[in-house]
């Protein structure tokens, strides 16, 4: 029986163990196709469309030769629509089972899925890195440990849940686990206090409205 992450003593094993759990009882939802489903957010064509749209249009042809990391790849349906985009792409997420899978159905060259977890551990080098409503699922803590390590690279796509309100009180805390933010009526925005992420440049990408709020996605250039 996996045992209740809230009794687990070690940290990283209950950040582990709440995020298996998450896919193993199907909370952000399920599909017949594939024993792990990231939600909606991943693999609806109105949100997933103008999302990767933006992206490409961003980069263009100006990374060809760079490499990218996304951290938090989830079923990697939404990266692997990306990854021709960058000379090679590793793909990060903290649930083991996960990445046995994806590895099973995404095999073309310049492609890595490893295993890890972002609060934690080292980070694979790179010039992108994409976090795709990750931060929401994590504390202000988990966060802060790990922005440190997100200056290391030039760009970091961003994409956050935040409330219809434009006037919304930012990064209020929580636990780490499923809920997110707009639920208490607040969202994530790294440039902002507690954070206050330093950035060279700044653009908004794609905002896109679903039942609970704005999907935003912001570029930031750090160097």
């Amino acid at each position: 029986m996996t045992p209740d992450p809230e009794q687990v003593s070690s940290p990283a094993d209950a950040l582990e163990l709440t995020f298996d759990d998450i896919y193993r009882r199907g909370l952000w939802g399920s599909h017949a196709s594939s024993p792990y489903y990231s939600g909606v957010g991943s693999h609806k064509p109105n949100i997933v469309g103008p999302y990767v749209d933006a992206v490409r249009s961003f980069f263009s042809t100006t990374m060809r030769d760079a490499d990218a990391v996304d951290l938090g790849c989830g079923d990697f349906n939404v990266g692997s629509q990306l990854r021709d985009l960058f000379r090679r792409m590793t793909a990060c997420d903290i649930v083991g089972g996960l990445l046995e899978h994806n590895r099973s159905r995404f095999t073309e060259p310049g492609l890595e899925f490893v295993k890890l977890d972002i609060v934690r551990d080292k980070l694979p080098e790179g010039r992108v890195a994409f976090l795709r409503q990750v931060l929401q699922h994590l504390s202000n803590e988990s966060i802060g440990r790990v922005i440190e390590k997100l200056r290391a690279y030039q760009y970091l796509v961003i994409t956050e849940h935040v409330p219809f309100d434009l006037y919304f009180e930012p990064n209020m805390d929580k636990r780490d686990g499923v809920d997110i933010r707009p639920d208490h009526g607040s969202g994530v925005v790294l440039t902002a206090a507690p954070f206050l992420l330093n950035v060279r440049s700044e653009q908004r990408l794609c905002e896109i409205a679903d039942g609970i709020g704005l999907i935003t996605t912001m570029a930031y250039r750090l160097w």
